[in-house]
């Protein structure tokens, strides 16, 4: 045995032994008193703030100046501000003027007569690279192209009344359905007469008031036949198109030419949706003529009759311009 001996030494031997053990367990128990920990504390979750400055925001694209339509500079005059909820500023623009033009056209005359009331949107047709003026996706479809790029890419910031027109201001025969009669059929006086409360009553307003061409009745879908020429062929893969559906009225009549002014809220009684499909129909037929089909569209598009066409051509001059007299 381990102790084997006299007791007495036995014991004294036990006891030193039980020292040296007590000493030992100390010297090591104290050691790791100091060694690193592996016990994991309480987790938190780490919480990274993003400053004002770098956050994102998704918003609609920032509303373009208003263009000088000749020189790109900003019109001071033609819009009026106020703060949303959101403390960003919003513009509000009482008229617009629209127009499609080719690129030889002299649109100066909107500037030098309507720079300070009119916010002007003009549309280079034929050049897309041009900084002086708006652009559309393709040159297709006459002035149906730059109409529909406004009322789609300006949807939510249309005017009070919004005005379409031709390039041209005056002078026969370019400008010959340009109304009220004048010695050269002069834009300008039609837009200075343009009575403003009856577009606002009306909704939308034809600013020519003769029915020749287009009245009383121009187009007939449902003929067996047509020439060449014929513009219900196109209109009425439109009007399938546009409703769906191939019941097509009997006759269709507007004057022409596709000038016409339409309140904000007449537009909007389509959403916006229903303009993008008529984009799209634009931009994928392949119809020889598609803008002619349009210029028999605008007035149903807006809700009026599908034989829009005035009885008394005097009075609809009176109502339209004042009876043309200023």
């Amino acid at each position: 045995m381990l102790f084997a001996g006299r007791p007495n030494q036995s014991r004294v031997l036990a006891l030193a032994a039980i020292i040296l053990l007590i000493v030992w367990l100390y010297k090591v128990g104290g050691d790791l008193a100091f060694a690193p920990s592996i016990t994991k504390g309480p987790w938190n979750q780490k919480i990274v703030g993003i400053a004002a400055s770098t956050a994102t925001e998704i918003s609609k694209p920032a509303t373009p100046k208003i263009q000088d339509s000749s020189t790109g500079t900003q019109s001071k005059e033609s819009s009026s501000t106020t703060t949303a909820g959101n403390g960003k500023p919003v513009r509000f623009h009482n008229k617009t003027i629209i127009i499609g033009k080719m690129m030889r056209e002299d649109t100066t005359w909107v500037q030098k007569n309507f720079a300070s009331s009119w916010r002007a949107m003009i549309y280079a047709v034929d050049d897309i690279d041009t900084q002086e003026y708006q652009h559309v996706l393709v040159n297709k479809g006459r002035e149906s192209m730059p109409y529909l790029t406004y009322l789609i890419d300006y949807y939510d910031d249309l005017s009070d009344i919004n005005v379409f027109l031709h390039a041209h201001e005056d002078d026969y025969p370019r400008a010959w359905h340009n109304e009220p009669p004048s010695a050269n059929y002069s834009a300008v006086k039609m837009l200075n007469l343009l009575r403003l409360d009856n577009v606002r009553e009306q909704g939308y307003v034809n600013l020519r008031c003769n029915r020749v061409p287009g009245c009383p009745g121009e187009l007939h879908p449902n003929r067996t036949s047509f020439n060449e020429e014929a513009i219900e062929p196109t209109w009425k893969m439109l009007w399938e198109y546009a409703y769906g559906n191939t019941f097509y009225p009997d006759t269709v009549g507007v004057a022409c030419c596709a000038q016409f002014a339409v309140t904000r809220d007449k537009v909007r009684e389509r959403p916006k949706g229903f303009y993008q499909k008529l984009m799209n129909w634009l931009l994928t037929t392949e119809a020889d003529d598609p803008g002619r089909a349009f210029e028999y569209f605008w007035h149903i598009i807006f809700g009026m009759p599908l034989v829009h066409c005035e009885g008394d051509y005097q009075a609809c001059i009176c109502r339209t311009y004042d009876c043309g007299t200023h």
